[in-house]
């Protein structure tokens, strides 16, 4: 399948919600703020459903990118680049 970005945002907020029940709704919104009350934990079954549905190691986004990485837009963006 054909990714675009929009449809990566759409997935990783998708994910959020299976694995947390929190909604995330801006581009601009770190998942790693504490105001989005993620845990910790729950980012190891995010990455593994994203792994799963787009059979890439998305955790590799994480190499070499500070924690703005974990915007929903910049990570969109960094797996599309994964996906190339």
């Amino acid at each position: 399948m054909k990714y675009e970005k929009s449809d990566l945002a759409a997935l990783i907020r998708k994910t959020v919600y299976e694995v947390t029940q929190i909604k995330v709704d801006g581009g601009k919104t770190n998942l790693l703020d504490t105001a989005t009350g993620i845990r910790p934990a729950d980012f190891l079954y995010i990455f593994d459903l994203l792994e799963k549905e787009l059979h890439i190691p998305a955790a590799d986004i994480l190499i070499g990118h500070s924690y703005r990485i974990m915007e929903v837009d910049a990570m969109s963006e960094a797996l599309l680049e994964l996906l190339e």
